[in-house]
């Protein structure tokens, strides 16, 4: 079976809700190594289908999902006909229902799960979340499945990444309270694109462990090459230390960091497995810098979590906002070809800026690109 294309049936606002099948076969994959025991997989929102299935095909289970709404229902049993080509597919099915009336949703009385995923529903389009807007909400529908799991069981519960810091500390108080007995292991992922696409709790034997926190940066073609940072803390356990101000200098190296990690809360953890030696001088925002001595070593396994990494070659007191006239004049004394913008700018007048500078700059030399520092000052970097 290929790896790619098995949700091409899910279209429309659903295909915004759902996992892609990338992501959802790499979280499975990640199952495989753990002994679950025998059971069954349960998903108690199961939507399109598309992880209950990853999770069936990878661990090669029989599975059945709840769905609430019928038409989604429907093109989840699709989902499963699509991806299920082993035995556990005559097993499987998807039942229309409420998973928190449990009494109405039939199942063989000795039947009992391997796995229990749930991924609730939340508000689409605004900048936060609540655990009051997810239904079902996810303490009670836990609660009322959890007798159901076998003692090797583990539970995947989704989240929102935008949910804040204290509630995501109250939910790990609520879930120690019905699942006293389960390790808990939190994960941030992200596709790369700067951002935290997905918070998810992992408990029972699919949590890591002694990690209380993960993050993972998925592998854009190979589920078997994601990244992944683990650590025994999570960021709401210890105090992140305001930054020192920090000298930056011409012959300093800098790095723009994956901000996803930052959200992780796991920035250190994975700077001291790489033994890089350098300070952070910005971690908030879309583009967090790191400031080092020495040029940093790319591999394959760090190199997707640097951004961008360059020599300082210039450093200059301006206000972007009055145009790129001084970038151009340096970059030629430089010698660069081009120079990437990586600073906040307003929408409408980036393009502007950018095409100018790309004008005006000679056409052979060095590539570099342009940081704001945390004092207002621009600096002027080749890429390495």
């Amino acid at each position: 079976m290929e790896e790619a294309g098995p949700d091409s049936h899910v279209i429309g606002d659903l295909k915004k809700l759902s996992t892609p099948w990338k992501i959802a076969l790499e979280r499975a994959n990640r199952l495989k190594n753990i002994d679950l025991g025998d059971g069954f997989i349960l998903d108690l929102a199961c939507g399109s289908g598309i992880q209950l299935a990853a999770y069936s095909f990878q661990l090669n289970k029989p599975c059945i999902g709840i769905e609430i709404n019928p038409e989604r229902a429907e093109i989840a049993k699709k989902s499963l006909n699509l991806i299920l080509n082993n035995d556990s597919a005559k097993h499987s099915k998807i039942i229309i229902g409420n998973s928190l009336k449990k009494e109405e949703i039939k199942l063989d009385n000795d039947i009992r799960f391997s796995l229990i995923h749930l991924d609730p529903a939340r508000p689409t389009d605004i900048q936060s979340h609540t655990i009051s807007e997810m239904q079902p909400p996810p303490i009670e529908t836990l609660n009322l499945w959890k007798n159901l799991l076998i003692e090797k069981g583990g539970i995947i519960l989704d989240l929102s990444p935008r949910l804040s810091i204290t509630q995501c500390k109250n939910l790990q108080n609520e879930l120690a309270e019905i699942l006293p007995n389960y390790e808990q292991t939190w994960e941030w992922s992200s596709q790369g694109r700067g951002r935290v696409d997905r918070l998810s709790v992992w408990l029972g034997n699919v949590a890591s462990k002694n990690n209380a926190s993960r993050y993972v940066r998925n592998h854009p073609q190979n589920i078997e090459k994601s990244i992944i940072v683990e650590a025994n803390k999570l960021p709401w356990d210890y105090i992140d230390l305001k930054l020192g101000d920090i000298e930056v200098n011409i012959g300093d190296y800098i790095s723009i960091i994956d901000p996803a990690l930052i959200s992780s809360g796991l920035e250190d953890f994975w700077l001291k497995s790489q033994k890089f030696e350098g300070a952070w001088i910005r971690k908030n925002g879309r583009r967090p810098l790191f400031v080092h001595s020495q040029k940093i070593n790319h591999s394959r396994k760090s190199g997707d979590l640097i951004f961008e990494s360059g020599i300082i070659r210039a450093i200059i007191k301006h206000d972007i906002n009055d145009g790129v006239d001084p970038l151009i004049k340096i970059g030629n004394k430089l010698e660069m070809k081009k120079l990437t913008l990586r600073l906040k700018i307003a929408p409408d007048l980036q393009p502007k800026l950018q095409s100018k500078l790309d004008k005006n700059l000679i056409d052979w030399g060095d590539i570099g690109f342009v940081i704001k520092l945390p004092d207002d000052r621009l600096a002027v970097c080749a890429k390495i």
